[in-house]
């Protein structure tokens, strides 16, 4: 191929490529909208396309199933959290106090009620789609243990907890225990005042600094 035509075609590629990314962020979108607005965490594709504007070969396009659509939200929800984690943790100025913020961080999306109606899309499904994606679940959910084993190693070299802990199962444990511990909260109706939410975090938050030796 000439270097002329090959321009052309890269230059028609970048034109598909930015149509494409648009209509799967479109789809992303559309599909939390229509659970936050609905409650229902198992859209119809029918009523995602209606709300993207969108046709099933669009959607088709880009996703095998509806399922995987879920995973692509899911994926976005995690980066979002994590950046949000790292962002509190990065505001304290010892390990112990990263550990407490991330724990805190985790708690407050079930506190606050705009939070909460944001993250409840994002927890349901993920048992689901474990048992579809058994690889890509976890690696979605790989940035959260990674920002509290770093932590929790760090907490142990400064004295802070236990030295004899095991930073990496001690990540998965409490990760564990937040996680169910959010989606408990998220699943009461009507949902609790903010401030005996804020009580519960505080327990947890006890509980688990307790359970490192802190």
């Amino acid at each position: 191929m000439s270097r002329i035509a090959e321009r052309s075609v890269t230059r028609a590629l970048a034109a598909r490529y930015a149509s494409y990314t648009d209509e799967v962020n479109r789809l992303i979108a559309s599909c939390l909208k229509v659970m936050e607005r609905t409650g229902n965490f198992d859209p119809r594709v029918g009523d995602i396309l209606a709300e993207a504007g969108l046709s099933n070969q669009a959607f088709y396009r880009h996703f095998q199933s509806k399922e995987e659509l879920l995973l692509a939200v899911l994926e976005k929800g995690a980066q979002e959290l994590a950046a949000y984690l790292d962002k509190r943790m990065a505001a304290q100025a010892d390990p112990l106090g990263k550990v407490r913020a991330w724990i805190r961080g985790f708690a407050a999306q079930a506190i606050r009620p705009k939070a909460a109606a944001a993250t409840r899309p994002f927890m349901f499904p993920s048992a689901r789609l474990y048992e579809r994606f058994p690889q890509d679940v976890p690696t979605i959910e790989q940035p959260f243990l990674d920002l509290l084993e770093s932590s929790l190693k760090d907490a142990a070299a400064a004295g802070e907890v236990r030295a004899d802990g095991d930073p990496a199962a001690d990540a998965i444990f409490i990760y564990d225990l937040v996680k169910s511990w959010m989606e408990r909260q998220l699943r009461e109706s009507p949902m609790p005042p903010e401030a005996e939410l804020a009580r519960r975090a505080d327990r947890l938050e006890h509980f688990v600094v307790k359970a490192i030796g802190a």
